[in-house]
């Protein structure tokens, strides 16, 4: 990158370009991207940005809709027509994927800045591609709608994620090959496990200390020493997907190493229910237990 150069190659480089080329190289993100913020080559459906808080997911995510928008003139189409910005909230997606300082607006250069709509809830570029806003508490408001390409933000705390996954799914139904960015810090939900377990899908992966240019040295000296060596620290800062509970009695791996093969069958089966006590929404879980035991030739 060019920051990590010495000041003097750093002003040969610059006063070597003509005032167009100065002008538009603030919205060069290749030039300026880090690796996890660059799209994976190959044949994908899903790319997942899985990182820590600030890792630069947000600008990542902004700029992959240009790029998909975006044609080689302002009034030139590009690879997007339709697009799908999906938040938690339309305040989350409206103030930070649209209007935040990292957002689609921020990012684009004023011949290709789209206009807001906000009684329609859209953007329209000049070349008339045109993204609206969708939210995961309305998961049915993805129904009729049709589009080539999503943005998918902090999908690891929705609510109802995989209920809004699905029918994302199904609206993405329009172009050659209808792509979806997803924008994370990652959680324990079934929704992001399945999503990145699917060979369709792709990650790139970052910690907070990635963007560390980009971010107050104070605030990384402040979470790193409260959160160092925690769970919510690897989680929020090193963006890892901690699959375990904390506290959990029974861990995935010590789960995998009591994997056995089954016998043909099992002499008994028994069922243990340790029914929940309350009923309705706030009811205590209920646990079931199955256990099948092969009698045969133990010893007593």
């Amino acid at each position: 990158m060019l920051a990590s150069v010495p000041v003097q190659a750093q002003d040969a480089f610059l006063s070597e370009l003509g005032e167009g080329a100065l002008c538009a190289l603030p919205f060069l993100f290749e030039f300026w991207a880090m690796p996890h913020q660059l799209p994976p080559e190959g044949d994908w459906r899903t790319w997942v940005i899985m990182g820590g808080r600030g890792a630069g997911k947000t600008r990542a995510g902004a700029e992959w809709v240009r790029s998909q928008v975006e044609g080689a003139t302002p009034f030139d189409k590009g690879r997007a027509r339709r697009v799908a910005l999906v938040g938690e909230t339309i305040e989350q997606v409206r103030e930070v994927m649209i209007f935040g300082e990292s957002g689609i607006l921020a990012c684009s250069p004023p011949d290709r800045r789209p206009k807001w709509e906000a009684s329609r809830k859209r953007l329209i570029w000049p070349n008339g591609a045109v993204a609206s806003v969708h939210t995961a508490f309305d998961p049915e408001g993805l129904r009729g709608p049709q589009f080539d390409a999503a943005w998918v933000d902090e999908m690891a705390k929705w609510k109802k994620a995989q209920d809004t996954w699905d029918m994302l799914q199904f609206a993405l139904r329009l172009g050659e090959k209808p792509q979806v960015c997803v924008t994370t810090t990652p959680r324990n939900i079934g929704a992001l496990k399945m999503l990145l377990q699917l060979p369709s899908t792709v990650t790139t992966h970052a910690p907070t200390e990635a963007n560390a240019a980009n971010l107050a040295g104070s605030f990384l000296e402040e979470v790193r020493a409260r959160y160092a060596g925690t769970r919510l620290g690897r989680q929020e800062l090193d963006g890892v997907l901690l699959s375990d509970a904390e506290g959990a009695l029974w861990t995935g791996e010590m789960l995998e190493l009591c994997h056995r093969k089954a016998p043909a069958e099992f002499d008994r089966i028994v069922v243990g229910v340790d029914p929940a006590i309350t009923s309705g929404k706030s009811a205590d879980e209920c646990g079931i237990v199955v256990v099948g035991a092969q009698m045969q030739g133990a010893v007593g």
